[in-house]
């Protein structure tokens, strides 16, 4: 997977801004100043490049030590952050290991980058995360902190909020700050590591929670989902958060995946795509999932997904789909949304 095309859901970014805006970074300047979408807070489901947030994070919270500043950030974060049918799958399995299992299976719908896994060490486990193609970014420890933090939470959510794991290893190499410490007393912290890892004691993973529903799966989340990232789906999704304030041109996607406009156009001739049908089909996609939200209006869709005006939106929806904007949200609601046109005119 392209590094540069690394994606993570805007929610989490939101974390780190709200620590910001609290102690008077210049969030609003730095975020008009930078390659990120104008309007994050506003559209926390939608996903954006992390090594751009990673680079913007730095910048903008210069003043604050690294670990500090993704400790505070963390302290933001909940399992409530994660997507509503993720929170399910999570949350109704029966013991902490099912449970950390679950995250493990379905964190890469979070952050694309995310490889996690558990691994049995004499009596306790240790669960891993793995970033590709980022394990060298000098600010990594931003990501670590909310990855790590997830993992614990999930703990949390069986053994109790005042639980802290045996050790949290981290890549990075900033040193923690009393701070850091004081925050988990009782935790091994290991900077400078080979892998970004929390471990557990087995013995606490086993115990089950009362509010389990039996037959809950992590399966059951991933079943509408794609199975594997690709190129073509990764630059369709980090498109999203621009198409409301502008139509971002194939050189500015190009900067955002880290390579050059003509290599970008070559990729997706290999892929048997163009620019111009990404493009299209990254407005069909965020309207489909905005026309899902009976709250919105079809002219809020529209301007969302970077049409002009509702009637070119109509127009543009009936040509890809087959159905006008209404006429969809009225089957979707049904259970029977109908699926873009194989002949559908890019």
């Amino acid at each position: 997977m392209d590094s540069r095309l690394a994606l993570v859901r805007a929610t989490h970014l939101n974390d780190y801004i709200s620590v910001l805006r609290k102690i008077g970074a210049p969030v609003d300047r730095d975020i008009a100043r930078s390659k990120l979408p104008g309007h994050l807070e506003e559209t926390p489901d939608l996903y954006i490049s992390l090594p751009v947030a990673l680079e913007w994070l730095a910048k903008t919270g210069r003043d604050v030590q690294p670990m500090e500043l993704g400790l505070l950030a963390a302290r933001q974060t909940s399992l409530a952050s994660l997507h509503a049918s993720q929170q399910t799958a999570i949350m109704t399995a029966q013991t902490a290991m099912m449970r950390l299992e679950a995250l493990a299976a379905l964190s890469r719908y979070e952050d694309t980058a995310l490889r996690m896994a558990l691994r049995r060490e004499a009596g306790d486990v240790r669960v891993i995360c793995t970033m590709a193609g980022l394990g060298g970014h000098p600010f990594l420890c931003f990501a670590e902190w909310l990855n790590l933090q997830a993992v614990v939470s999930v703990v949390r959510s069986v053994m109790g909020s005042t639980w802290s794991p045996a050790e949290m290893c981290f890549a990075s190499p900033f040193r923690p700050s009393d701070m850091v410490r004081a925050a988990f007393p009782h935790t091994r912290i290991r900077v400078g590591q080979p892998q970004t890892s929390v471990l557990f004691e087995s013995t606490c993973l086993a115990r089950r929670t009362e509010a389990a529903q039996p037959l809950a799966r992590a399966e059951d989340a991933l079943r509408d989902r794609p199975d594997d990232w690709e190129f073509i789906t990764l630059l369709r999704k980090v498109l999203q958060p621009y198409l409301a304030d502008r139509r971002p041109s194939v050189a500015f996607a190009a900067e955002l995946a880290g390579i050059s406009t003509r290599t970008l156009q070559r990729r997706l001739t290999q892929c048997g795509s163009s620019y111009s049908q990404i493009l299209q089909d990254a407005r069909f996609e965020l309207a489909c999932a905005r026309l899902d939200d009976p709250g919105l209006k079809i002219i809020d869709v529209a301007m969302m997904a970077g049409y002009d005006s509702p009637q070119h939106f109509t127009r543009a929806f009936r040509r890809y789909s087959g159905a006008t904007p209404t006429v969809y949200r009225q089957q979707s609601s049904g259970g029977s949304a109908p699926h873009p046109a194989a002949t559908a005119d890019h």
